[in-house]
């Protein structure tokens, strides 16, 4: 899956097309007269987005950025129903830069942004989030710390993660809280319908997952073809909650980590034990229970 923030942010690359010049962070040092040029208003970076997208871009708000941008918080005038994102602007709002903001120890600087200004939750606010009753998560495993899987019926990457760590459930140095999402196929939904709506729904992913067919990629479960209104309304919920998070795939992992803070992984980790010797039962309330 592609979070709606990410597309939002593609979508908003065809309608820069004409933005005037091109603008690239360099090691060069910054003269001390441009260092001190005050930040553009929001009124000058509304014209240059305006211009650039012929009128279909608006920026709503500005803030301070890295290395002299500034960022906007874009809502499209053509797209109401897509989510707002956060484009940069140069020192003097003569360009736009639309695409991916690294730091120098690779943060993904565009997410902390985004995070920043609320677009998307930070990683203990999306933790709290999910173990919510509403979500419906799944729970399994009585010992050790929590790590939250948001989990597609139909994800081989998240097929092989249940593997790995279902060792470690079973013997008690793990505890997991599975997020039912539908994002990979088009059967995915019907598939996290049947499980959210079984009697036994840890015993349901379970079967999903011993049934799994790598080939296909295909998860074992028989599809509920018509799901109630309320378990539709979780699953979508659900996709929400991981889009919001900043999610661009399954599996998404939530943990709390030994230096107090909550991580965000996405995809199968490298190696579990390494994963495991790095998580903790808190700070966060939703790590302990």
């Amino acid at each position: 899956m592609t979070a709606m923030y990410e597309r939002a942010r593609r979508a908003l690359l065809p309608l820069l097309v004409c933005a005037a010049g091109s603008f690239m962070l360099t090691a060069q040092a910054v003269p001390a007269a441009a260092a001190a040029a005050p930040a553009p208003t929001l009124a000058k970076v509304q014209a240059l987005i305006s211009s650039a997208s012929r009128g279909r871009a608006v920026a709503q708000s500005i803030f301070a950025g890295p290395g002299g941008l500034t960022g906007a918080v874009v809502t499209y005038k053509d797209a109401p129903n897509t989510p707002p994102s956060v484009i940069w602007v140069n020192d003097d709002a003569s360009a736009l830069l639309v695409g991916k903001l690294i730091g120098p120890k690779g943060e993904d600087l565009d997410k902390q942004a985004a995070q920043k200004v609320g677009l998307l939750f930070t990683p203990d606010k999306a933790l709290a989030a999910a173990a919510q009753p509403s979500t419906g998560a799944i729970n399994v495993g009585s010992k050790g710390p929590v790590l939250t899987v948001f989990i597609d019926p139909n994800c081989i990457f998240c097929h092989l993660l249940y593997q790995q760590i279902e060792p470690f459930v079973a013997k008690g140095a793990l505890r997991v809280r599975y997020v039912l999402v539908a994002v990979v196929k088009r059967s995915s939904f019907e598939k996290a319908a049947a499980i959210l709506s079984a009697k036994d729904t840890a015993a349901a992913l379970q079967q999903d997952q011993t049934d799994f067919d790598p080939k296909t990629e295909e998860g074992g479960i028989k599809p509920d073809a018509t799901p109630s209104k309320a378990i539709t309304e979780r699953i979508n919920a659900n996709n929400a909650l991981m889009s919001k998070a900043g999610g661009s795939g399954t599996p998404m992992l939530l943990f709390c980590s030994k230096d107090g803070s909550v991580q965000q992984l996405e995809g199968l980790p490298r190696d579990i034990n390494t994963l495991l010797a790095e998580m903790a039962s808190g700070p966060a309330p939703a790590c302990a229970g």
